[in-house]
């Protein structure tokens, strides 16, 4: 077990924005307090400098880095092996989605990383081509407290559930672009989806309101059935209230809200490009497909198999106990 008196430093980066690494080091952080044997800090490297986070990479002895740049992880796993620190680092994307150097920098990171957290079966196999020191894991980990809805919210969903039969959802923390210059979430394609299910309704989440301003820079309309939230909010508390969730992204990690929708026994529709938890139904990102899904799943005639979910509070709990 860890004494009080091994520091362990935590960086990344915190609400807000809300996205889905955000929630799950806010929720890692605030399940670490809770252990007893357990003495970590948090230091978010958007808001702080350079050297102060360099600095806490040195004075601790261990670093848990939860990041989307290959080079800044590079630079820190440097560091921590020169002052012979552990480093451990979690991929919260798919492994090998970038191109060329980022590519490169990714495999130097699992070459001397002290362990690599990789979260879907693919990225697995890829890292264990260059390190033994791989674990795979989960960035679920359930929130400790209590949230609501903003009162404006719960009056669209309340809205949404006179008029509509079914009530779906589906969420994007800014406007992202794949290497082939496609929308990773998805949002115009779900869009158009929903032009042709006038017996349901979407309701996408897109806290940072970066969607938004795409959506009208693209002079792209949305159908009447298709509601965007714009506002701060629980994404968590939003899934109780639909019916389906719907993660139809180019590509991905652990999707976080994925596991919350399952751990609320919420139907769970969602791309196959990459390995996805027991109880999703996947597809391609093919509309036809998208919709015969939705529409069976409506109709009753495709139903998820319901499986535990994993905490990954857990799973990091065990593990810096070991070292």
């Amino acid at each position: 077990m860890i004494a009080r008196n091994k520091k362990i430093i935590i960086i990344g980066t915190l609400p807000p924005p809300i996205g889905g690494v955000s929630i799950y080091n806010k929720r890692l952080y605030d399940f670490l307090n809770f252990a007893e044997d357990i003495d970590a800090e948090f230091i978010d490297y958007k808001r702080s400098s350079i050297f102060k986070i360099i600095s806490s990479v040195v004075s601790h002895e261990i670093t848990y880095l939860n990041c989307s740049s290959s080079a800044f992880k590079f630079l820190l796993a440097t560091i921590a092996a020169l002052f012979n620190k552990k480093f451990l680092f979690a991929f919260h994307g798919n492994l090998e989605r970038h191109s060329g150097m980022a590519n490169l920098l990714d495999i130097f990171i699992l070459r001397i990383s002290s362990l690599s957290i990789v979260l879907n079966k693919k990225s697995f196999e890829y890292a264990s081509r260059y390190t033994t020191n791989v674990f795979l894991g989960t960035s679920f980990i359930p929130p400790l407290s209590k949230e609501t809805l903003p009162p404006e919210i719960q009056s669209l969903v309340q809205n949404c559930r006179k008029q509509y039969k079914v009530l779906c959802s589906s969420n994007a923390h800014n406007a992202s672009f794949d290497k082939d210059g496609n929308e990773i979430y998805q949002v115009t394609f779900l869009t158009e989806i929903f032009r042709q299910l006038n017996d349901c309704c979407i309701i996408l989440s897109d806290p940072s309101g970066m969607y938004s301003s795409y959506l009208e820079q693209r002079r792209i309309s949305l159908p009447p059935n298709v509601f965007i939230i714009k506002v701060t909010h629980s994404y968590y508390e939003l899934l109780k209230e639909i019916d389906i969730m719907l993660r139809i992204t180019t590509t991905d990690g652990d999707s976080i809200s994925v596991r919350e929708a399952l751990y609320l026994n919420k139907t769970v529709i969602a791309s196959d490009v990459v390995d996805r938890p027991a109880g999703v139904i996947t597809v391609p990102v093919h509309s036809q497909e998208v919709l015969s899904a939705i529409r069976e799943v409506i109709a009753g005639a495709r139903a998820p198999q319901t499986a535990p979910i994993e905490n990954g509070g857990d799973q990091i709990l065990k593990i810096l106990r070991s070292l």
